[in-house]
C-alpha cells in the first residue's frame, strides 16, 4: 500500500471520527436543552392564604412551569394540599411548598380524646418546629418567668390541630399595643387535647401573657401517666 493510499485512508478515518463526535455533541446538547425546558404542572395559590387556614379546592389552581425553576418540595398534586393547614401566609400565585403545610390528619374535633378538652394555645416557635407537628403528635409545653427561668407546664399533650402566625413578642409600648425591645418572634397556634386541669393551667398562663414554648415528644417516650 503506497503512501498516498495510507494518507487517504487516514483522512477518511479522521473525517468519520470527527463526524461522529459532532453528532454526539449535537445529541447531548439537544438532551440538555430538553431537560432545561422540561415542564410540569404545579399547585399554586388561587388567592392569598392566611397562616392557620385549612386549604380547600377553591384556594388552589395549577400552572405549568419549568421544572428547573421549582424546588423539590413544590407540590404537583392538589389532593396533597386540600384539607391541610398553612403554617405561614401564602401569597396569591405562589407555588405551594410542602414545607408550608401541616401534616395530613383527622379533623380536630374527632382527634379530641374522650374525657378531655380541646384548647388552642399560642406557643413561641423561634426555630419553626411547627413543621414537625401533625395531628396525633405529642408535645411538652414549657413556660418562662421574667427572670428567664424555665419549667414544665404540661408534661405531655396530644396535638389535634396546627396553624401558624407571625406576631410581635415583647414588652408592650407606651400605647399598650406595640411590642418594643424585642425582635419579631415566630409563634404557632397549636390545638391540644388535654384534661380539664391542664386546660386551666394553659388558659391561666395565656391570661397572664406568660411566654409558652414547646418541644416534640418522640412517640416512643409517650406514656399514659404523663397526660
Amino acid at each position: 500500500m503506497g503512501r498516498r493510499t495510507l494518507l487517504l485512508v487516514l483522512s477518511v478515518l479522521l473525517a468519520a471520527i470527527g463526524t461522529a463526535m459532532v453528532a454526539l455533541y449535537v445529541r447531548e446538547a439537544g438532551q440538555r436543552a430538553a431537560r432545561a425546558e422540561a415542564t410540569a404542572g404545579y399547585v399554586v395559590a388561587a388567592r392569598a392564604i392566611a397562616a392557620g387556614t385549612t386549604i380547600g379546592a377553591g384556594d388552589l389552581t395549577t400552572r405549568v412551569m419549568r421544572v428547573r425553576d421549582q424546588l423539590p418540595t413544590s407540590v404537583t398534586d392538589p389532593a396533597a394540599v386540600i384539607g391541610r393547614a398553612a403554617t405561614a401566609g401564602i401569597l396569591t400565585g405562589a407555588t405551594i411548598d410542602s414545607r408550608q403545610l401541616t401534616r395530613p390528619g383527622a379533623r380536630a374535633e374527632a382527634a379530641i380524646r374522650s374525657g378531655e378538652l380541646g384548647v388552642d394555645v399560642l406557643l413561641q416557635d423561634p426555630n419553626r418546629a411547627v413543621s414537625l407537628l401533625g395531628v396525633g403528635s405529642t408535645v411538652r409545653v414549657f413556660r418562662t418567668d421574667p427572670q428567664g427561668d424555665v419549667d414544665v407546664l404540661v408534661e405531655q399533650a396530644r396535638v389535634i390541630s396546627v396553624g401558624g402566625a407571625l406576631d410581635d413578642s415583647g414588652t408592650p409600648g407606651p400605647d399598650g399595643a406595640n411590642g418594643v425591645a424585642a425582635a419579631t418572634v415566630p409563634q404557632a397556634v397549636v390545638g391540644l387535647s388535654v384534661r380539664e386541669r391542664v386546660a386551666r393551667l394553659l388558659i391561666t398562663a395565656l391570661g397572664r401573657r406568660e411566654p409558652l414554648y414547646f418541644a416534640v415528644v418522640p412517640a416512643g417516650d409517650v406514656t399514659e401517666a404523663g397526660r
